[in-house]
C-alpha cells in the first residue's frame, strides 16, 4: 500500500481526486515534484492533520501552497539577503542549482522541506526538517511517509505527535 493510501486510511479520509494542473505548476517552479506529493495533493487538498501538521497542498487547478510559500521565501531573501543564512548549507531552491523547497509546517513551527537536487530524481529527494534555525535533520524518506510517521510513529521522537493524538484525523479546508 502506498504511503498516501496508508495516510488516508489512518485518518479515515476519502480521496478528493482533485484535478491539479501539474504541468503548469512544475513549469512555474522549474522542476518536477515527487509523485507521492502529487498523489497527496490530489487525495487531500488543503487542510490540517490533527490540528498540528499543515502540508502546503493544492485546492486544485494551478494552485499549490508549496509554490506560493517558496515564492514568498524567495522575495524575502531578495529584500533581506541576511535571511539566506537560515537556509544554509542547502540554500533556498533555484531551478539552476536546486535547494530547499518547503512542503509543510507544524503547529510548533517545525519546518519540512525537500532537498531538491537537480541531479537526483524527485522520488529520491530526502526530507530535510528543523525545529530550530540551523538544526537540520535529513530523512531518506518521501513526504507522505514522513507525514505518516509524524502522526503515527511514537518512535519518531523529534517530530511525532502519536502519543499526544492517538487517533489522528484530517480536517480538509472548505472548497
Amino acid at each position: 500500500m502506498a504511503w498516501v493510501e496508508r495516510l488516508a486510511a489512518k485518518v479515515s479520509w476519502h480521496p478528493l481526486d482533485l484535478d491539479v494542473a501539474w504541468m503548469e505548476i512544475q513549469r512555474r517552479l522549474g522542476v518536477d515534484l515527487p509523485d507521492d506529493f502529487k498523489e497527496f495533493c490530489q487525495c487531500f487538498g488543503r487542510g490540517l492533520f490533527s490540528g498540528y501538521l499543515e502540508v502546503y497542498s493544492s485546492a486544485g487547478g494551478g494552485d499549490l501552497g508549496a509554490l506560493v510559500k517558496l515564492e514568498r521565501f524567495q522575495r524575502m531573501l531578495e529584500q533581506h539577503p541576511v535571511v539566506q543564512d537560515g537556509y544554509e548549507p542547502y540554500g533556498l531552491f533555484r531551478p539552476e542549482r536546486g535547494g530547499l523547497i518547503p512542503w509543510g509546517v507544524s503547529f510548533t513551527a517545525a519546518e519540512y522541506y525537500w532537498n531538491a537536487r537537480i541531479d537526483v530524481p524527485p522520488e529520491n529527494w530526502p526530507v530535510v526538517a528543523r525545529e530550530e534555525v540551523g538544526q537540520w535533520k535529513i530523512y531518506e524518506v518521501g513526504m507522505a511517509e514522513f507525514a505518516y510517521r509524524i502522526l503515527t510513529d511514537a518512535t519518531f521522537e523529534e517530530f511525532s505527535i502519536a502519543e499526544l493524538v492517538p487517533v489522528p484525523f484530517y480536517e480538509g479546508a472548505p472548497r
